[in-house]
């Protein structure tokens, strides 16, 4: 049945109406509901995906709040550890913000200015009191390591495979600002 035939067929039904008993062509009627008009099925849906959204919104907040709260309270954790557990680290000479755990015989290395984003970072490695002969030669081994090494960063580009090899301009530590004063 076409759209027309359906309005035709419309103009041919009768209907007589409860209130006055007359009798009026379907067509004509104007159908009136008391109270609210209920939604349809599709409003409801449109209505609940909006409330998801809306809802999945205000978590999305409260998570990325809760993630900004938690690294702010774990870097504090970890700077008041750092000083306990070593606490030869004089935050004078050394901010524990910029000091990072390595690896064995060096416990911890110190970023002198990376907490602070200065362009010139000095880097120092902490080391344990060597306990044996091997651990005084892996030291030894280290400390002529750093004097002859080289700094190189690589850019690798995933979609062409391409890598770029960067060395920066040489190197000119700075002058520490406990050890001058």
């Amino acid at each position: 049945m076409s759209l027309l035939a359906g309005f035709s067929a419309q103009r041919e039904v009768f209907l007589i109406c409860p209130e006055s008993n007359e009798i009026i062509r379907l067509s004509e009627c104007v159908i009136e509901l008391r109270g609210k008009v209920p939604a349809s099925p599709a409003e409801e849906l449109v209505a609940l995906r909006d409330k998801i959204a809306a809802d999945e919104r205000k978590l999305n907040a409260k998570i990325d709040a809760e993630q900004a709260k938690r690294v702010q309270l774990g870097q504090q954790a970890a700077i008041k550890q750092v000083g306990a557990v070593y606490p030869f680290i004089d935050p004078n000479k050394i901010n524990p913000a910029d000091v990072q755990v390595l690896f064995d015989p060096v416990l911890l290395v110190a970023f002198h200015g990376a907490s602070a984003a200065e362009p010139n970072v000095d880097v120092e490695f902490i080391a344990k009191q060597p306990g044996s002969e091997p651990e005084e030669q892996r030291i030894e081994a280290l400390k002529k390591a750093v004097k002859s090494v080289g700094f190189k960063t690589y850019r690798v580009d995933l979609e062409t495979g391409s890598v770029v090899v960067t060395t920066p301009a040489e190197y000119r530590p700075r002058t520490r600002k406990a050890e001058s004063s």
